[in-house]
């Protein structure tokens, strides 16, 4: 185990190479690289990746293959990362998988992101896709050009939310929404849309 950076103090950080099978260590630059089955952890984030280059000066990490990130109840999966550590701004390219774990009133419940590229902001949780996102929770499935996810916000009395922009389409069980643009609620389960261009509503009849 390596770790990097001053000694661990009020306002310093740390980063911590945990696996690795090779490693090449640039003191005058203030870098190192590490290859293979690699393991490092930085703040929150536990990082696992085939090879990464890491900028002890800057605060920044280049990591790729099979990447694989997990911070909390969030698990964030891609081919490549690019993570600036001091603002925690991370970009996600390749097989974007994202995975957060979400409990409200006593139920538990998994939000599942698709997409080839996904920008994380680590401070307050937001994520946003552009390109094509697919978005799965309980019985509901999303798909937008773009989509934007915003953590409740007690503050501003904002709810937890997705905006989603372009060809919007929302599937639940027999229902379908085709619209320009959306606003899902979670803590609700409400939808607010507009641009409808197609709304498909099947109704059962009872036994």
């Amino acid at each position: 185990m390596w770790a990097f950076g001053e000694e661990k103090s009020p306002g310093t950080k740390e980063v911590i190479l945990e696996r690795a099978e090779k490693i090449t260590y640039d003191s005058k630059n203030e870098a190192f690289n590490a290859s293979g089955n690699v393991v490092v952890i930085q703040g929150e984030n536990r990082i696992e990746c085939g090879e990464l280059s890491f900028s002890l000066r800057e605060n920044r990490g280049s990591f790729r293959g099979g990447v694989r990130v997990t911070r909390g109840k969030t698990e964030i999966r891609a081919l490549t990362m690019e993570g600036d550590f001091d603002r925690e701004l991370y970009t996600f390219q390749g097989d974007v998988e994202l995975r957060k774990e979400r409990e409200s009133e006593g139920e538990a419940s998994v939000i599942l992101w698709k997409a080839e590229a996904l920008f994380y902001n680590g401070k307050n949780e937001e994520a946003w896709s552009e390109g094509g996102v697919e978005i799965t929770w309980k019985e509901v499935l999303l798909r937008a050009d773009r989509a934007h996810y915003f953590p409740k916000d007690e503050a501003e009395g904002e709810g937890e939310r997705v905006v989603l922009e372009g060809n919007v389409v929302i599937t639940e069980k027999e229902r379908e929404i085709q619209v320009a643009q959306a606003v899902y609620f979670l803590d609700t389960e409400t939808l607010e849309a507009s641009g409808i261009t197609r709304a498909r509503f099947v109704i059962r009849e009872k036994e």
